[in-house]
């Protein structure tokens, strides 16, 4: 599992100008810090098709690519993201927000105690499954990660996170299956 981190100042205002943040997840097997945003719509960071994970945000930073076949390289956000970074990251600063996590482990234990609803683990549940609908995006509709985050029973979780959903409209067990699947799909992208 990797932790949360404080930014500092000037990498959290590095993030905001290029809407592009290092961002913690947590799988099952899996665990590291990717890059995600870039506005609309919003993306990891892929490279060949694979998602960038690293288990330190230093490594993370070293391997930013400058070119081939990522999932940003023609944006110029990302360009001035990558010339700057080394610069505004520092380990242990001061200031700052701390990073985001996507916890997609700690949501499925909520799923399977049946907490998932409930503060603080709904945010979580609600940020996971858009991410894992922003990465699904990138593969394609046609996609594991797309299909299991947009339909089905993954939707009704989102929608019953929101309040647009009575959680008796859930089957705990037909959703822990789902989130279970989608795991493994984005455990399979990485790198």
């Amino acid at each position: 599992m990797v932790p949360r981190f404080s930014m500092g100042e000037s990498l959290q205002e590095l993030s905001g100008e290029t809407t592009l943040w290092i961002v913690g997840v947590n799988l099952d097997l899996v665990s590291g810090y990717a890059l995600w945003g870039g506005g609309d719509p919003d993306r990891f960071l892929t490279d060949g098709g694979r998602l960038v994970l690293t288990p330190t945000v230093e490594r993370l930073i070293e391997e930013l690519p400058g070119s081939g076949p990522h999932s940003f390289r023609d944006d110029e956000r990302f360009q001035t993201f990558r010339r700057q970074v080394r610069r505004a990251y520092q380990p242990g600063a001061e200031g700052g927000d701390e990073s985001g996590v996507y916890d997609f482990a700690a949501t499925l234990r909520a799923i399977r105690e049946r907490e998932v609803l409930y503060a603080p683990h709904s945010g979580m549940a609600a940020d996971c499954l858009g991410a894992a609908l922003d990465l699904g995006r990138q593969y394609g509709e046609g996609s594991v990660g797309y299909r299991t985050a947009r339909f089905g029973v993954l939707d009704r979780l989102y929608r019953a996170t929101w309040g647009e959903l009575e959680e008796d409209h859930l089957d705990y067990v037909e959703v822990e299956a789902a989130f279970t699947q989608l795991i493994d799909w984005i455990e399979s992208t990485t790198r």
